[in-house]
């Protein structure tokens, strides 16, 4: 992500947040950038791109359905003028890795959770809303891009795969297993993974029968003890209202 999209200052959160009953300590494995092979099986993961002729930026998004991406909400905004983007100024490119990619499509539409406010003041309910949804001019079908179907969030003790174009990897994708959930409230918790800038909208991953399902979407950082900790929405509980305000 560039610096068009800020590290959201959320360590006013903490506070409201407490640890999971029996949530133990867990290995962490570090992340990695992916293979072009390695990536296949994550081809609908994407960048959500943003350009016009003042602003460009970028964030993580993800297909849920062949023509509907989420992400974090603040992505679709401007930090210039703090107003959304024109649907038409934001691309969705599946697959992108090292200048490759699988198949892009335009916004058609754009909408954002109802309670979402971009500049407000953080806290569990603005980050809990920070959660938006594209609709995408030309449909990516299944062959070339994947989409996830939205799951229920398991149980704090288990652990979760992130997926996200970083800052510092833009343009392949990296992985990270054994994010753990540390402390919860509402429709937000804090993640036990060695995130970095640029995650915001990065999809969390779990496995349901031998099925991929998206869980959550990072919509947030701050700082503790030095370290970023990264805080995830949950998809099922929050998507329903956005998806609502789509045409």
């Amino acid at each position: 992500m560039t610096d068009l999209f800020p590290l959201i200052r959320a360590i006013c959160v903490a506070v409201a947040l407490w640890p999971l009953p029996g949530a133990a300590e867990s290995i962490v494995e570090r992340s990695r950038m992916l293979t072009v092979e390695e990536s296949k099986p994550w081809r609908g993961v994407g960048r959500v791109n943003v350009a016009n002729f003042r602003d460009r930026g970028m964030c993580t998004g993800t297909l849920i359905t062949e023509d509907l991406v989420i992400t974090a909400a603040h992505c679709v905004f401007s930090r210039r003028t703090g107003k959304p983007f024109p649907a038409g100024n934001i691309t969705f490119v599946a697959g992108w890795h090292k200048g490759m990619m699988v198949a892009s499509s335009r916004a058609a539409h754009v909408a954002v959770h109802p309670q979402y406010r971009y500049g407000r003041k953080a806290s569990v309910r603005q980050i809990a809303s920070d959660v938006a949804l594209i609709r995408l001019v030309q449909p990516i079908p299944e062959e070339k891009a994947p989409a996830f179907p939205i799951g229920r969030t398991p149980a704090g003790t288990e652990a979760l795969t992130m997926v996200s174009y970083r800052r510092d990897r833009a343009h392949a994708l990296t992985r990270q297993d054994g994010c753990t959930i540390r402390g919860a409230a509402e429709q937000v918790f804090a993640l036990g993974c060695d995130v970095t800038q640029g995650a915001s909208g990065s999809p969390l991953f779990t496995e349901i029968r031998g099925e991929r399902r998206l869980v959550a979407v990072v919509s947030a950082m701050s700082r503790k003890e030095g370290k970023l900790v990264a805080w995830a929405v949950r998809a099922a509980a929050t998507m329903p209202e956005v998806l609502a305000r789509l045409p």
